[in-house]
């Protein structure tokens, strides 16, 4: 499996809506607009020259597919919310590194993630060497998910590389909780975190 340097095959909550497709909407309402006054304004497609049959289909298409995506993104935005931060003994953790790529954990105290080496025999609690770790930078010990008082934190071990909680670099030795939904990247591979139910 290819891993790209971004977090963009990973699927997720997209952008808020007012920023992803206020374009789209505007476009598709100004369509929609001139649609409405060359068909209401007496004119057909056989008698004007700018609008014709093609033309009048292919803008309503563009507009109706506008405003889909755009209801589409909103219930995906709602869907996404920031989810619940509450962890019991009874969840597990699950890394979801790709459509068809997921690590399920199961919670201790604390759990070293990183990638192993074979020069010493290392190997962390939660080893992402398969997902081509060393190739996107993470450090052996590149951060702890630390579990206690039915919560997860995320703290990042002074890494060369970098721990980014939903897209913010987190200070090394800084301890921030992690939500279900969550996106991490550790240096340059990404994963969502979900809490799963056993």
């Amino acid at each position: 499996m290819v891993f790209m340097n971004d977090d963009s095959s990973i699927p997720g909550p997209p952008p808020p809506v007012d920023h992803a497709t206020r374009d789209v909407r505007e476009h598709a309402a100004e369509a929609l607009r001139m649609l409405n006054e060359s068909l209401g304004d007496g004119n057909t497609t056989a008698t004007n020259p700018v609008v014709d049959s093609q033309t009048t289909y292919d803008i309503k298409e563009a507009a109706e597919q506008a405003m889909n995506m755009a209801a589409k993104a909103q219930e995906s935005l709602e869907e996404n919310a920031l989810g619940t931060d509450c962890f019991d003994e009874n969840s597990r953790l699950v890394l979801i590194l790709a459509e068809n790529e997921s690590v399920t954990v199961e919670p201790e105290p604390e759990m070293v993630i990183g990638r192993s080496d074979s020069g010493s025999n290392y190997k962390p609690e939660i080893d992402l060497t398969p997902y081509g770790a060393y190739r996107l930078g993470l450090s052996r010990s590149h951060a702890i998910l630390r579990y206690h008082d039915q919560a997860l934190e995320l703290i990042d071990l002074g890494s060369r590389n970098g721990t980014h909680l939903n897209g913010r670099k987190l200070a090394a030795q800084s301890p921030q909780r992690l939500h279900d939904g969550d996106i991490v990247r550790l240096g340059n591979l990404a994963f969502r975190v979900k809490f799963q139910s056993s």
